[in-house]
């Protein structure tokens, strides 16, 4: 019986390229939905055993929406990453030549991330947000307007439209990850990445203090992102990639250490990274670290010293 893959749709998306990737690894049937809730709720009901979702682009940062279902909405786990090269390209029906071009309709993620040869090429034609790169090569297909799509390759294909110029990004290292959530862990192995998240007081040195138990082990963060508390202003959240599985010894020390000095930790998975990483320094490694820290405390305590010792000078001078 073939597991339900949940993806953010429709047919002609980045996230179904990258759910095919994903399919590779076990007996998954792709299903679309419309929108990256609706994914998370086809999950979280069991409807699909797995769902496959964006959460960053190097050009534009973060999938906010997808950072807010994970923290607030939807008691998940992530499972695996794939990190997917983006490739958008400029698709019209094949009548329409690139001096009609009125209007140029796509996901508001790919406009931003080719705003600069838009407003080169097509400095008078109106950009459109739309729900998918895929939804927008749908609509130009249909319309009579002269209208292109930013979009798939897959997408031109799938709508007989044109593609009139490829790979328009600004900029040429364009990707995006992807996430695959699911409601209890998959197997693997690694080299791992472990996604947590955390919230620290909110007075001088909380987030430092936090972090700092991760670079005591030797154990890189490869990601750290703020998200609104929805308490008030000022309070937030820290979603934090760190490189290891959480059961490696250092990463459970150091995840240990954490619910002493967080006012909340939660293991948002441990799953295998898509890039290269670390993971945690050996002993003499750690070794190093200790004595870097330890020279790095006396160097603050120095000038602790000289701080007060100033301070003190001032306050006589004022008698």
């Amino acid at each position: 019986m073939l597991n339900r893959l949940a993806y953010l749709g429709p047919a002609g998306t980045f996230c179904e390229e990258a759910a095919g990737q994903f399919l590779k690894t076990g007996s998954w049937e792709p299903v679309p939905y419309p929108s990256i809730e609706a994914v998370f709720a086809a999950v979280y009901r069991e409807e699909a055993s797995a769902g496959i979702v964006p959460i960053e682009n190097s050009l534009e940062g973060s999938v906010n929406q997808t950072l807010d279902l994970l923290a607030y909405d939807y008691d998940l786990i992530i499972t695996s990453e794939i990190v997917l090269p983006i490739r958008h390209n400029l698709l019209t029906r094949p009548e329409i030549s690139l001096l009609e071009v009125s209007r140029v309709l796509s996901h508001p993620q790919a406009l931003a991330q080719c705003r600069r040869f838009l407003a080169a090429k097509f400095p008078a034609a109106e950009p459109i947000s739309v729900t998918s790169t895929a939804e927008a090569a749908r609509l130009v297909s249909i319309s009579p307007e002269p209208w292109a799509a930013v979009g798939t390759a897959a997408s031109a294909q799938l709508y007989g439209l044109k593609i009139m110029a490829e790979n328009i990004a600004d900029q040429p290292n364009n990707e995006t990850r992807f996430i695959v959530i699911s409601r209890q862990e998959l197997e693997c192995s690694g080299p791992y990445k472990t996604s947590l998240l955390l919230s620290v007081s909110h007075q001088p040195g909380a987030l430092f203090q936090a972090l700092g138990e991760f670079s005591l082990r030797g154990i890189n963060l490869s990601k750290i992102e703020s998200r609104p508390a929805k308490t008030k202003i000022g309070e937030y959240l820290f979603f934090i990639d760190i490189d290891g599985h959480y059961q490696e010894p250092q990463v459970a020390e150091a995840m240990e250490a954490l619910k002493s000095t967080a006012l909340s930790l939660r293991m948002l998975g441990s799953y295998v990274s898509a890039g290269k990483q670390k993971g945690p320094a050996r002993s003499g490694e750690i070794t190093d670290l200790v004595a870097l820290v330890e020279k790095q405390i006396s160097h603050l305590l120095a000038w602790r010293e000289r701080l007060l010792s100033s301070r003190g000078e001032k306050q006589e001078k004022a008698y």
